[in-house]
Order: C-alpha cells, then structure tokens, then sequence
C-alpha cells in the first residue's frame, strides 16, 4: 500500500513540475492598450476585442441579482478627448489615448476565446461621478479571478488620489508573482467604496451607482500553440491520482 502510494506520490509531483514548467515556458506578452474598440458606451452583455482579449461589460452585481438585464456596464473613453467623458463624469488623468471605465457599479468580465491568459500588471483609476470631489482614496479596484482549475482568486488594490488640478490620478498595479502565475480563464474587474468602517462595497447604500473605475495598458502573457491542452491533460492527471489516492 505504502509502495502504491509512493508511486502516485512521485507521478503528481512530475505531472505538478510539468504543469508548472508548461506556466513558466515562453509565452507571448503583449500590452493590451485598448486602442483598437471605437470610444462608444457599452450595455450590459455587450463584449469588444482588442488583441487576444474579449471584454463584456456588465451592470452591478446587486442588479442582475434583481433581474435585471439591461443597462450601461460602462465605456471605452479617449483621454485626449476633452468632450468624451466631461459632460457626464470626471475624466482621471495619467494615461494617453483610450481607456475602458466601468460605470454605474458596473464590471467588465476580460477572458480569451478558446484559451486562457495571464495578467501581471494593469493601470487603473477612480472614475468621479462628478468633478470637484475632496481629494483621498474613495476606494479599490477588485479583480475577481477565475483559473483554469477552478480556483476563484481575490486580489485588490486602493485607488490613487488626485493631481494638484483636482483630477483622479492611473496608478500601475504590478501584481504579486503568485497572481501573475495564475491561467485565467475569466477576470471580472470592479470597484468598491470604502465605508469608513473598513469596509468596502459595491453598490453602497451610501453611494449608489458611484462605485467607478478606469483601467487600461494591461500586462498579458498568452501560453504558446500547444500548452493548453498538455496543461488541461496533467490537471486532469492530478484529479484522477486524488481520487485514487483516497
């Protein structure tokens, strides 16, 4: 029994080196800049493209859970556009040319057709409903991961203050090593408000609908022809050698 174990031990271990190899392979990076979509507003379910990369936006959570399908998840806004966000929100600075900004307590799910990626670093920002707000981090940017095992990762990071003009400033979040390792099959990115109690909420009941973010210049590494399937077939090893095992 001892030696029946022994064997399973070592052949998880090669299939676990061997995934971790195929992870740590060459891969293609690429900077996904969102310049290729047309500035336009998107409504919830509606997905553009821009590289590798799908991005569908959504309303809020609170609202799907009510039964809603409709609505403005969010949009794709021109920073050297001084018309394209100024009549309705606050336009952050700290990038150049186009952004995504996720409105209303909205999201925006970000997968690959077909495959999976992996993301080590974005810029993001607070989206102010309305200019002339007092200066402070109002909240965080929240990305929710799913991996191509399963797994669903958390990460967050706080929203940077304002320039000396009065406007919200992008910040780089470069992700920590073990999230930038991850296979995502599915990101959805949100934000949250913070509620002075250390708390933080989408669709806060003391600010609904003001939950907002930008994001741009995504950091992704695609896997090579070929790595996918050979990574799906040593997880599908570890179950199999799990369930013997027990």
């Amino acid at each position: 029994m001892n030696r029946q174990f022994d064997r399973f031990t070592t052949l998880a271990a090669g299939l676990l080196a061997s995934a971790a190899l195929l992870l740590a392979a060459p891969a293609h990076a690429g900077l996904v800049s969102l310049e290729s979509p047309p500035a336009m507003i998107y409504n919830h379910g509606e997905t553009f493209h821009d590289g590798a990369l799908a991005f569908t936006a959504r309303i809020s959570s609170f609202l799907q859970a009510q039964g809603y399908s409709d609505g403005i998840g969010g949009a794709i806004l021109d920073s050297g556009n001084p018309n394209s966000c100024g009549a309705f929100i606050d336009c952050p600075v700290g990038t150049s040319g186009q952004f995504y900004a996720g409105l209303n307590d909205g999201s925006v799910d970000v997968a690959r057709p077909g495959g999976f990626y992996s993301l080590s670093s974005l810029r993001f920002s607070f989206v102010a409903p309305l200019a002339g707000q007092p200066d402070g981090s109002y909240g965080e940017l929240v990305l929710h991961a799913t991996t191509l095992d399963g797994s669903a990762v958390t990460r967050s990071a706080a929203f940077a203050g304002q320039d000396s003009d009065g406007h919200f400033m992008f910040s780089t979040w470069d992700l920590d090593a073990d999230f930038a390792a991850l296979a995502l099959t599915n990101l959805n990115i949100s934000a949250c408000l913070y509620d002075g109690n250390g708390g933080c909420f989408n669709m806060a009941d003391w600010a609904p609908f003001a939950a907002q973010f930008a994001i741009d210049d995504l950091q992704v590494a695609l896997p090579l022809p070929g790595s996918a399937p050979l990574l799906l077939l040593g997880l599908a090893g570890l179950a199999l050698l799990r369930r013997r095992a027990h």
